[in-house]
């Protein structure tokens, strides 16, 4: 499967962004774009980041509670798309603009 985008390195991506933090312990893998097929898409495309286990699924941090923090995995994930693959190619293979 494709790698991360996203990230090069094993560590929760949110606590980089927010905090400048390097964690690297307890990390989960998370799906950037879930429901129809698009959780398939997202890992074929490497529209996926680690994330340390109280941003992935832990209120009130974790992005399957947080629409901000999911909303800025997948502004950065629409961002990094068509950075590789050329502007609007995200809304053209997704479907929609984020």
């Amino acid at each position: 499967m494709a790698k991360s985008i996203l990230q090069k390195n094993k560590e929760c991506y949110l606590c980089r962004r927010f905090y400048n933090l390097r964690t690297v312990r307890g990390l989960e893998e998370h799906h950037i774009l879930y429901g129809r097929g698009r959780r398939a898409l997202s890992e074929q495309y490497g529209l996926k980041v680690w994330l340390c286990h109280d941003h992935h699924n832990e209120p009130p941090l974790g992005v399957h509670f947080d629409p901000g923090a999911r909303r800025v995995l997948e502004q950065d994930a629409q961002f990094a798309f068509d950075n590789l693959h050329g502007p609007g190619s995200f809304a053209e293979t997704f479907g929609e603009k984020i």
